[in-house]
């Protein structure tokens, strides 16, 4: 029996990446049984195909994490990609995305695209909220090959690309895997919006090392299940702050003697984002409420 991981998944039939080589399988009924569904990214045991019986997966290695939107597992990295120009940044869904990401304990990239049809202030607006997170940041420009070979060095072990339809996941992606043809999509006129052009889940092997998952654009994802005080541990740049606040258990919205709240006042954390941090602590509160 082999092992490999699962690169890609449609209408049943799964193919799983083994030493270089491509095995299609199907999955045994006991895991239908079980309600378990193999994903991109599953490490995996498999039978391959003979001439009379086709290849069969057989056992799935528990997960390390796991996406629902989209269907992917065992993730190192998310990308977050927003544009420099057109479709306006949706920053309330980035925050979302880190924030989901640095609670399942994925490393988060960021990358700016589209840097060649926006002028370097408007760039360096865009990157004002993250710079204090210390997450790495990319400015590239898929187009024109900028600033590529720097994130091409910059992905390592399973990366998924995520954003709003539009930013140029799929234009990056055919940069990173040029042997890859990505359907692309162009911004809607009339609602500059993307539009959606994934139809499935794949996993590419990159030149230089790591993989990446082309994925189907993020459109909203929701914090129900979280805390009210447990939604500051997945702001890094609030760590060197908030053990430092009066209150025990302070969540940085309206406490006195706040930290967090008193580094935004001097300018030492970007108030946009606190202020995107007040509204998800809103959308819990709310969530809860109405569980209720």
């Amino acid at each position: 029996m082999n092992e490999g991981v699962i690169i890609k998944g449609i209408g049943g039939f799964y193919d799983v990446l083994s030493h270089k080589e491509i095995y299609r399988c199907r999955a045994r009924g006991r895991f239908r049984k079980l309600g378990i569904t193999p994903m991109v990214g599953d490490q995996v045991r498999f039978t391959p195909e003979t001439e009379i019986v086709e290849g069969s997966l057989e056992e799935i290695y528990p997960r390390k994490n796991s996406l629902r939107r989209p269907a992917v597992s065992n993730i190192t990295q998310l990308a977050v990609v927003m544009s420099a120009f057109q479709p306006e940044p949706d920053l309330l869904l980035i925050d979302k995305l880190i924030v989901s990401a640095e609670r399942m304990d994925i490393s988060i990239v960021l990358i700016v695209n589209k840097i060649d049809l926006a002028a370097q202030d408007q760039v360096d607006e865009l990157l004002r909220d993250y710079k204090a997170t210390t997450y790495p940041i990319f400015c590239v420009s898929s187009k024109y090959d900028k600033g590529m070979e720097e994130l091409a060095k910059g992905i390592s072990g399973i990366t998924t690309l995520a954003g709003q339809s539009g930013v140029g996941k799929s234009s990056i992606i055919n940069r990173l895997h040029p042997s890859f043809d990505a359907e692309v999509g162009d911004v809607s006129n009339k609602h500059k919006r993307g539009r959606h052009t994934t139809r499935h889940v794949e996993l590419l092997n990159l030149p230089e090392g790591g993989m990446i998952v082309d994925t189907p654009g993020f459109s909203q994802m929701e914090l129900g299940d979280y805390e009210e005080v447990e939604l500051q541990e997945y702001y890094p740049e609030y760590e060197k702050y908030r053990h430092d606040c009066y209150f025990n258990g302070c969540i940085h919205v309206s406490e006195p003697d706040c930290r967090v709240q008193d580094a935004v006042e001097k300018g030492e954390l970007p108030l946009g984002r606190y202020q995107r941090y007040v509204h998800l602590i809103k959308e819990i509160k709310e969530y809860r409420r109405n569980a209720w």
